[in-house]
């Protein structure tokens, strides 16, 4: 990559040699990934040297731990980057601080009236507080996933040594994603590492405040950042990705930050399909489209091609895993920890069977033997490896046909793989007899997962891997694709209405903003040819939007595909 793209990278140097914290607003396909990753190694080439000799590190914080491993990888393991989401990096922080964090503890179960604890002081004197994915319990020592951004907060707020501190470890601190941190967690970067260190570290922020599409997020970092000069601003406006057509609809959906064709960029084409007159024939109009766009544009859906629809709930509907996905929403953050295999059962199923079937079936009998959980088992005579064929084949059979318990019980029957400890003692706290509120919960969703059909792992499991044409719109940031199909339906979920933003009616200003950043983030995939579906009625003010947008030449009815 060249040209102006380097002139936002020189710029990061600049601040970092200045000691000066900023802030990459990184339009969709602008190469900020890139910028991130370039601006970490010059670090490592200008003061790795420093750093190993004050026994200092960078830090590089990401949202999800798919971005902790690419960047991990793509820095070739290099110990002086310490790549970590969130919640991770600030746990590691906290947790060093048993006392403070009992005090914040004990302060907020003394100002929670509903919930409060009686001799809470006492319980947790010499119980170590730990972080727990399944929920909180103050007496016991175990915060949950929330829990670590509030504590973190108020730590950093009310004992300032822990901010010098952190300074002297983490002198550059980078945060990927920005637009998805929680305001609580801006303030702990800006107004109490940075204000407390001014000149000792840099924090830099890259991201795009068009493309913070959750419900939580700072989205724009607080304008009083830049106004008090906490922050310089670097913007990107260079587009690598998207053809010329689509780059043009991207700049009319967001005219505040115009983009620029900088690369191989191709020609492109973009279509509005509305369904207003044949609302009450969904699936048809769905597959009418599919059907048009592969016999009369070309597209190989199965192929080149990635469908965009709303929820996990309509994919999980298409691919056949709702059952599953159900399971987990019994869970706080249960479906992000399925997807992300944060979660011990899906961890164990998805990492450890299923990885374990994958190298068998791949004929990677090295990678295949190391894995499986047999002690002693040396496979010397062709009787040993004629035993773990019949088992395998068995174990491929009833993934198919059998209940997730009895997938499990197989597994660990035959000795295919160990038990792991986290499953053991999970299921010796359910099994008891006094079960408070949470843990009927767990136990509940325990024996909901273990009698639903483990296939829906495997159905699962090639959504995760990329092996179907379907995603979210949440799941394909920093993702592009050939061919992009976005199904929108206002129907489906009242958090976005996508008539409003065509429309332009901000009566509901969030939903409105909502919406509009997924639309951008959405029509951004995009390399070549981009159709939006629209499922449900658009009012003529909306059309006119439409047809302004993408052209009258570009918008069907659905009647004459």
């Amino acid at each position: 990559m060249a040209g102006k793209i380097n002139e936002s990278l020189e710029k990061v140097k600049e601040s970092i040699i200045g000691m000066q914290s900023f802030v990459l607003e990184a339009g969709a396909g602008s190469g900020k990934t890139w910028t991130l990753i370039e601006s970490l190694k010059f670090l490592l080439e200008t003061k790795a040297v420093e750093l190993e000799k004050q026994s200092q590190k960078i830090a590089c914080i990401t949202y999800t731990n798919i971005a902790k491993d690419q960047i991990t990888e793509r820095l070739d393991f290099n110990d002086l980057v310490e790549v970590s989401t969130i919640h991770e990096f600030l746990w590691f922080i906290i947790k060093n601080y048993q006392q403070n964090l009992k005090t914040e503890i004990l302060d907020y179960n003394e100002s929670d009236t509903k919930k409060h604890i009686s001799g809470l002081e006492d319980v947790i004197e010499d119980t170590r507080i730990e972080y727990s994915q399944y929920g909180r319990k103050f007496e016991k020592g175990q915060l949950t996933h929330e829990d670590i951004l509030h504590f973190s907060n108020k730590l950093f707020s009310n004992f300032p040594k822990i901010s010098k501190l952190v300074a002297n470890k983490f002198p550059y601190i980078f945060i990927d994603e920005y637009q998805d941190t929680e305001l609580r967690t801006v303030e702990i970067f800006l107004d109490y590492l940075r204000q407390l260190n001014n000149g000792k570290v840099v924090i830099g922020f890259f991201g795009d405040s068009m493309q913070k599409i959750y419900n939580s997020g700072v989205g724009k970092i607080p304008q009083k950042y830049i106004d008090d000069k906490s922050l310089t601003v670097i913007t990107k406006t260079e587009n690598f990705r998207c053809s010329l057509k689509v780059i043009d609809l991207l700049n009319k959906i967001r005219p505040s930050l115009t983009q620029v064709a900088s690369g191989k960029n191709l020609s492109g084409n973009v279509t509005f399909i509305s369904c207003n007159k044949y609302l009450h024939k969904p699936e048809e109009n769905y597959r009418k489209t599919l059907d048009w766009l592969d016999s009369t544009r070309g597209w190989k859906i199965e192929e080149n091609t990635k469908i965009l629809l709303l929820t996990h709930r309509g994919i999980a509907n298409k691919l056949g895993y709702e059952k599953l996905l159900a399971i987990y929403d019994m869970l706080d953050f249960g479906r992000d920890r399925l997807f992300n295999r944060e979660e011990i059962f899906s961890n164990f199923i998805l990492e450890s069977i299923e990885d374990l079937v994958r190298l068998y079936q791949n004929e990677n009998y090295r990678s295949f033997i190391q894995k499986l959980g047999i002690i002693g088992f040396k496979l010397n005579y062709h009787e040993d490896k004629s035993k773990i064929r019949k088992l395998m084949d068995e174990l491929i059979l009833l993934r198919q046909t059998g209940t997730v318990l009895e997938v499990l019980k197989y597994v660990f029957e035959n000795n295919l793989l160990a038990k792991p400890l986290k499953i053991q003692n999970f299921l010796s706290e359910i099994e008891r007899a006094d079960l408070d509120e949470t843990q009927q919960l767990f136990k509940r969703f325990y024996e909901s997962l273990v009698s639903n059909k483990y296939g829906e792992f495997i159905l699962l499991q090639n959504y995760i891997d990329k092996h179907t044409p379907y995603s979210t719109k949440h799941g394909v940031k920093g993702a592009e694709y050939e061919n992009v199909l976005v199904v929108i339906d206002d129907s489906s979920w009242n958090l976005y209405k996508f008539n409003d933003v065509f429309s332009s009616s901000k009566s509901n200003i969030g939903r409105y903003e909502r919406t509009l950043n997924l639309l951008y983030v959405c029509c951004s995939r995009a390399k070549n040819n981009l159709t939006i579906l629209s499922l449900s009625e658009m009012d003529s003010a909306a059309l006119g939007t439409i047809k302004n947008w993408f052209g009258v030449d570009k918008f069907m009815q659905i009647e004459n595909l």
